[in-house]
């Protein structure tokens, strides 16, 4: 597996940690009615800010863990160099990224045009925004697997 691939899977790790963090303290905080009046969309926003810089902690650790992890256990040397390919494949996963974030964006909007609450587009976009990380790391993934 090259460095690349191991990077992928250590970003597929935190999405999924991070995500279902995040969701299941936004569902609770929406049960407990923290969300409900006029104050419910600053807290909403509040919630969703701190994903940022969690993530990117989280994101950070997981790469310095698993990485260290697959050294200690491989005993591999470093790999780091970064090819023609690897760039291509990148690319790749950043357009898959571009379009799913958009349709995701665009259907939010289409909610909220059909009438529906603000928070339940909010919510759309986060998931879209969500789906379209993994996605795009899928896609890299995939790639690297077939052969580029």
């Amino acid at each position: 597996m090259s460095f690349a691939e191991r990077s992928i899977v250590a970003e597929l790790l935190t999405f999924v940690s991070v995500i279902s963090l995040f969701t299941w303290i936004l569902i609770s905080r929406h049960a407990a009615g923290l969300f409900d009046g006029p104050q419910g969309l600053m807290h909403w926003a509040r919630t969703v800010l701190w994903m940022i810089p969690v993530g990117i902690v989280v994101a950070i650790l997981t790469s310095l863990l698993w990485e260290s992890g697959y050294r200690l256990v491989t005993r591999d040397s470093a790999d780091e160099l970064t090819d023609e390919r690897d760039r291509l494949i990148a690319g790749f996963g950043w357009k898959v990224t571009s379009i799913t974030a958009s349709t995701g964006f665009l259907l939010a909007l289409g909610a909220l045009a059909l009438g529906y609450s603000v928070l339940v587009t909010l919510n759309l976009m986060l998931v879209a925004f969500a789906l379209s990380d993994l996605t795009g790391n899928l896609a890299k993934l995939l790639r690297y697997r077939l052969g580029g």
